[in-house]
């Protein structure tokens, strides 16, 4: 039995967006689904937890946890404390969502999750929550700019709605697949973070560059990596850290299955592009959108540094190309000499940021 548990906030019940597009979510995803309710909380977070637990309680009473094979637990604001405090103290394993938590959440010890954040949340400040995260290595999304219900002051309706589609993008990805995605540090880049990695890919037709017109071409082969390979990667990785670049993965049950890393250093003679210096997905789990959150986050990294487009010397695969188009990529309007010269093959592309 597959069941998914929400716990709402004080004020935020279950009917308002991140709660209620979660729940079409997880019944999407086969999960039955209950609803909890709070009534007559406090405004002081030490009493509205004990009433709102108590209130828990009795709400989940009759529920067999012996039957459940997947539990998940959604929760928003006061509602992920009481979550972490009711699987802490009934011993329940479970995942998570923590939409917007308090502080006071991390003092239970929370399980495995994802945790969204606004920069803006009043209830929470974004360095302690930044910090509590590292700490319980929970994956965190930190929304720009949002207030406690992940949203921009008033008149920003539209841009709203696209924030409400990207936090539903990585909550559906990790309600139905497991997949979550955070930050790489440089700590962890080693050989063993890729041991369930698979590089491979089959290519039949290439694009080739022939008197100055793009075309398609039979060019089989088979693309993956040595252990070699692998040692550059981890090598070029790093230095990208270290020089103030994004590396940024996608992970399935623990295992990194998709990664991409975005350099420091500006390029073109108008210092407009950044260059996105690698995108990879596992064998696997291609296909399941992982690349274009991905691309997206890299995008997001690259705009907020002050880049202008995006510089991609890209895998001239009919497959790979394909996926750029599909994320709004074409013939770059400078070169980079050096990847021209590293990559002869490639095909040099940009996106607007």
């Amino acid at each position: 039995m597959k069941i998914a548990i929400f716990f709402p906030g004080i004020g935020y019940h279950c009917d308002k967006p991140l709660l209620y597009y979660a729940d079409k979510l997880c019944r999407q995803s086969q999960y039955e689904t209950l609803r909890l309710s709070y009534t007559n909380l406090s405004r002081s977070i030490p009493e509205a937890f004990e009433q709102a637990y108590a209130q828990t309680e009795a709400q989940l009473a009759h529920v067999n946890w012996n039957t459940c094979g997947d539990i998940l637990f959604v929760s928003k604001s006061l509602g992920t404390a009481v979550a972490a405090a009711y699987a802490k103290r009934h011993g329940i394993s479970c995942r998570n969502i923590y939409y917007t938590p308090l502080a006071e959440t991390f003092d239970f010890a929370p399980q495995t999750g994802i945790v969204f954040h606004g920069t803006s949340d009043p209830w929470a400040q974004t360095a302690i929550i930044e910090e509590k995260c590292r700490e319980s290595s929970l994956p965190l999304h930190v929304i720009e700019r949002t207030n406690h219900s992940l949203e921009l002051p008033q008149n920003a309706v539209l841009e709203n709605l696209r924030i409400l589609e990207r936090v539903m993008a990585f909550s559906e990805m990790y309600i139905a697949h497991g997949i979550y995605y955070r930050l790489l540090c440089e700590k962890e880049l080693c050989r063993s973070l890729f041991d369930g990695f698979i590089r491979r890919q089959q290519v039949v037709k290439c694009w080739r560059r022939e008197n100055g017109q793009w075309t398609i071409k039979d060019a089989p082969f088979i693309d993956d990596w040595s252990e070699e390979d692998y040692k550059l990667l981890i090598k070029c990785l790093q230095n990208t850290i270290q020089t103030g670049g994004f590396v940024y993965g996608a992970f399935c049950g623990g295992t990194l299955k998709g990664f991409t890393s975005v350099e420091a250093a500006f390029l073109g003679s108008a210092k407009q592009y950044l260059d996105l210096s690698c995108i990879h997905v596992s064998q696997d789990l291609r296909g399941q959108g992982i690349g274009a959150v991905l691309f997206q986050e890299a995008r997001n990294w690259a705009k907020k540094k002050g880049g202008k487009k995006l510089y991609i010397s890209a895998h001239s695969a009919v497959e790979t190309q394909a996926f750029y188009q599909r994320m709004g990529c074409v013939d770059a309007l400078e070169y980079d000499q050096h990847h021209v010269e590293a990559e002869p093959f490639d095909r040099q592309l940009e996106c607007i940021l």
